[in-house]
């Protein structure tokens, strides 16, 4: 497998980049319905809160990263079984998780900023603070846009799964034929 992308596979920094933000995003889930005024995680001094916020700045981090990565490498052509739709929302999709991985977290560091709670990476250093609107609406767009990203993770699990179908049903029709 190849580190970078070429015009038919996703290379093995961007499937990194897709599953590690995939799991922070779940972990992130997790976190967020575990008690925010929950003692230290054993055997660690960072409670549910701060290990969620910690997250939340490595997502936006590795967001960039990835924005990046995208922009000076490969993309892969679309599937030929593709119709000009799909295709289409395909890109409506991916061009929303961008947006999505970057909101997300940027609500979530302003909604600490405005709970005047403090907000350390990993306990490691404090985050300036910063204030987009009042708490009850961030934490409203903060979550709204969490469940936007579960919807679309569903679409794009969908279309996955529609496109590796297809796939593997056109590779045993060829070996039959």
């Amino acid at each position: 497998m190849n580190l970078l992308n070429t015009r038919s596979a996703y290379g093995v920094v961007s499937r990194t980049f897709h599953w590690v933000i995939v799991l922070a995003i779940l972990a992130q889930w997790l976190l967020a319905e575990a008690n925010e005024d929950s003692s230290p995680l054993p055997g660690s001094s960072l409670d549910a809160l701060t290990l969620h916020q910690s997250i939340g700045l490595t997502v936006l981090l590795l967001a960039v990263m990835r924005l990046l990565w995208r922009f000076v490498n490969a993309t892969p052509a679309w599937p030929d079984d593709m119709g000009t739709y799909e295709i289409a929302l395909a890109r409506a999709v991916h061009f929303s998780f961008y947006v999505l991985l970057f909101a997300i977290p940027i609500t979530g560091w302003a909604l600490s900023s405005v709970e005047d709670e403090p907000l350390r990476f990993f306990n490691w250093f404090e985050v300036p603070r910063f204030v987009l609107a009042g708490e009850d609406t961030l934490e409203e767009v903060h979550e709204t846009l969490f469940n936007i990203l579960v919807a679309l993770a569903v679409l794009h699990v969908i279309g996955a799964a529609k496109h590796w179908l297809t796939a593997r049903l056109r590779r045993r029709n060829a070996a039959a034929a």
